[in-house]
């Protein structure tokens, strides 16, 4: 239930510094829904045992809960029968947040808290789990109001989901919207700012399984090109790019953790793996941009395998990367895993991103791949403005009627030869980070100065294979037996 919580946390905080894809219409629609689950959520926990002095009514974070319940009732029965919000799509990380809490009320046991007194340590435990859920309606609320306020302010621009602007009588609900949207905010806020980050110290945090985060690389590698070997869609490339920049933001994390403890060398670390590390994270976040434009909103969604296989691989590290609020230090980081052995699984995981990184490319020149027509034809336009003879173009990228309803079109090859152009960055940068790790799974006695430069990698090229094979062997297997 932890993990569901922070990656609730996470995903609302990095929906803040993506203004760009918020709209407010779909982010209201799906708003409701989050409060619904955090409500149940938070009636699922169970009841602490009274405190000296306390009376026996409901505590205080009960009373605010149902105060924020009724506020969101209130704003959703506003919308209905009206023309905004309407109906229509879902944002799709705040869909996530609701199918996170819906599933960690799930996996509550019920408990009778009135047979004996609750320890201490769960009580902890269970006040944290009161700050983090309050925390994430906290942002999300500021979230969509931001989102409500670009709508406000930019009621000419084409919003993240390329619909056209709001009538007068929508940005009237809008502007209502957005000042019941911030009450909800400051009313959550009043709780956060007396239990976090405060309270996330008593959070119970089971140490992590030795080999999750091994298992974990190798699922998400299978199902990664499961989905990719058949009719990949615009969502599912920018998911696994998403996916793998989430990866070379922790293994930096970790690695440079190591290199500081002498787990790893430092000066290759310094002067060869970060700076690749670097750069393909920054390439796999611009693939991911890209493409998470251009998916649709309607149709058909990714699979549920490989949905479980991103959700499996930023729970993995994250449980070692994170401490409460913010990324562990490096001596937490110590005392939680060991460095060496995972820098030999960060590696494995390094190389077999470069294989992912052709898969994608290879997608990205697939005609059968389409594209959202207002995203299409938004991106095709901005393409054709920067190149040298600017909007030269008479004709219309995508068909009238396509762009009104927003259906899914071929991608222009305007379009998709700078998808192409990310592809091979993130190919690049993948190969790049790679070869920058490769003395990272060599044994011990291939590391001293011996073995230094060209003599060193040539011996880790000797001794590749033999490491790599159990690895190979499982995913060859698994591989055929998907097929």
């Amino acid at each position: 239930m932890g993990e569901l919580l922070l990656d609730s946390d996470l995903l609302l905080r990095e929906m803040l510094m993506d203004t760009h894809l918020m709209d407010g219409r779909v982010m209201v629609r799906t708003w409701g829904e989050v409060v619904e689950a955090a409500a149940d959520l938070w009636r699922a926990f169970p009841q602490p045992s009274p405190r000296a002095g306390q009376s026996a009514h409901l505590d205080a974070g009960q009373v605010l809960m149902e105060q924020l319940q009724t506020m969101n009732n209130n704003l959703m029965k506003a919308g209905r029968g009206h023309r905004w919000p309407g109906t229509g799509p879902g944002d799709n990380r705040l869909l996530t947040v609701c199918e996170n809490l819906t599933t960690a009320a799930a996996l509550l046991p019920r408990r009778r808290t009135d047979v004996r007194p609750m320890r201490p340590e769960v009580a902890a435990d269970l006040d944290a789990a009161k700050a983090r859920l309050m925390h994430v309606l906290y942002i999300g609320a500021h979230g969509v109001q931001i989102a409500l306020n670009r709508d406000l302010r930019q009621p000419t621009a084409m919003p993240a989901t390329r619909r056209a602007p709001l009538p007068a009588e929508s940005l009237k609900r809008t502007a209502e919207a957005r000042d019941r949207i911030a009450a909800f905010e400051q009313l959550a806020g009043s709780y956060v700012a007396a239990t976090f980050p405060t309270a996330l110290h008593g959070e119970h945090k089971p140490p992590p399984e030795p080999d999750r985060l091994r298992q974990a690389l190798a699922t998400w590698d299978i199902q990664a090109h499961r989905a990719l070997s058949g009719d990949p869609l615009a969502g599912t490339i920018a998911l696994i790019a998403q996916t793998q920049a989430h990866a070379a933001f922790a293994s930096q994390i970790l690695l440079r953790a190591g290199a500081v403890l002498g787990a790893i060398g430092h000066g290759d670390y310094r002067t060869r793996l970060a700076p690749a590390l670097e750069s393909a994270q920054a390439s796999w976040v611009g693939l991911a941009t890209v493409w998470a434009e251009l998916a649709p909103h309607r149709g058909r969604r990714h699979s549920d395998d490989l949905i479980h296989a991103a959700s499996d691989i930023r729970a993995a590290t994250r449980q070692i990367i994170y401490d409460s609020s913010g990324a562990a230090s490096i001596e937490v980081l110590a005392a939680t895993v060991d460095l060496k052995k995972v820098s030999r699984t960060l590696q494995l995981g390094l190389t077999t991103a470069a294989d992912l990184a052709y898969a994608l490319r290879e997608s990205s020149t697939d005609p059968n791949v389409l594209g959202a027509a207002r995203a299409v034809n938004a991106m095709a336009m901005t393409l054709e403005a920067s190149g040298p003879y600017g909007n030269a173009s008479t004709t219309s990228w995508v068909r009238p009627v396509d762009h009104l309803h927003d259906r899914t079109v071929p991608l222009p090859d305007i379009v998709r030869k700078s998808l192409i152009r990310a592809a091979d960055r993130a190919v690049e940068g993948a190969k790049a980070a790679a070869g920058a790790a490769v003395y990272l799974g060599a044994p011990d006695g291939m590391k001293g100065g011996a073995t230094s430069g060209p003599q060193r990698a040539a011996a880790s090229r000797a001794w590749a294979p033999a490491q790599f094979l159990p690895a190979v062997s499982t995913l060859r297997k698994a591989s055929v037996s998907a097929r």
